[in-house]
């Protein structure tokens, strides 16, 4: 049995920029500005590659503000630090289990922490494509039915016992629980029309089963008969076989925009492939 692990973990922060041609001392330098209204930064003071955007409008109780029409505030700002494209740390643990001439070895990969933002998430729960913009609401009803108010012509009764709709967790502006549902039909509490940034953006933890691999080694006598080969093996190989754990809905937390900058960010991502090959190593 032969194994080993690695580990790494890259800790840093911004210190300081440039100066303008004005004098003044800059302390953001933005990276990239992408769809959905997201930058990645080096910002003073932050590790390098914050995610900025907007985000919720909190009471001095710590919940979620709720407007008029039962939607969240947004921050007037949209420079806020929502994540940053760094994990807390990466590592990866490969095993081989040797037996006669016989060999079978995986390798598990994994990271903690890190940020990404969805832009699938954030346009796909506002056009209805994923699951959770349909289901049940908190009267056990479909969230896409119509609201229907216990009396049309007295709205401080409530709702009726068969509205639809959605009622977002929250409180109003005086701090008192939502009471205002929203209308579903056209998905209006899920998306980017209802939340900011913040709930767009995703730990981008992950654990996988890397590779694996199966192989048989020749045994030296039968090499010996073809007086030619001094070594060969056939071996079974897999790749990207299986995300064993990920917080990331519906996309390998992998699949960014890019390997430099521009990471955190991910739009149209396509499905995960697996890699499956036979190989056979030969020596002469």
């Amino acid at each position: 049995w032969d194994i080993k692990l690695n580990w790494a973990s890259n800790r840093n922060r911004v210190v300081s920029l440039y100066v303008d041609k004005a004098g003044n001392q800059v302390d953001n330098l933005q990276l990239g500005s992408l769809q959905g209204g997201i930058t990645v930064n080096a910002r003073v003071g932050e590790p390098y590659g914050v995610i900025c955007g907007t985000d919720y409008v909190y009471h001095e109780n710590g919940e979620r503000i709720i407007d008029k029409n039962g939607i969240y505030q947004f921050s007037p700002e949209n420079d806020k630090v929502l994540g940053n494209i760094n994990p807390d740390w990466t590592g990866g643990l490969s095993n081989t289990f040797t037996y006669k001439n016989l060999a079978l070895g995986f390798l598990i990969d994994m990271q903690r922490g890190g940020s990404v933002f969805s832009l699938d998430m954030h346009y796909g729960l506002a056009t209805g494509i994923y699951k959770e913009t349909a289901g049940l609401n908190d009267l056990g009803n479909p969230k896409r039915d119509p609201i229907v108010w216990a009396d049309p012509n007295d709205h401080s009764k409530g709702y009726a016992s068969n509205s639809g709709g959605t009622l977002l967790p929250g409180v109003l502006e005086d701090g008192t629980p939502n009471n205002i549902r929203v209308d579903e039909s056209s998905y209006y509490a899920d998306g980017y029309k209802a939340k900011p940034n913040r709930a767009f953006v995703y730990d981008a933890s992950f654990v996988k089963l890397r590779e694996l691999s199966i192989t048989y080694t020749f045994s030296k006598a039968l090499l010996a008969k073809t007086r030619i080969l001094s070594g060969a093996s056939l071996s079974l190989v897999g790749s990207n076989l299986w995300i064993i754990h990920k917080n990331l809905p519906y996309a390998d937390p992998e699949a960014s925009q890019s390997s430099g900058n521009i990471q955190g960010w991910q739009s149209g991502v396509a499905p995960a492939e697996r890699n499956i090959g036979l190989t056979l190593n030969v020596q002469f």
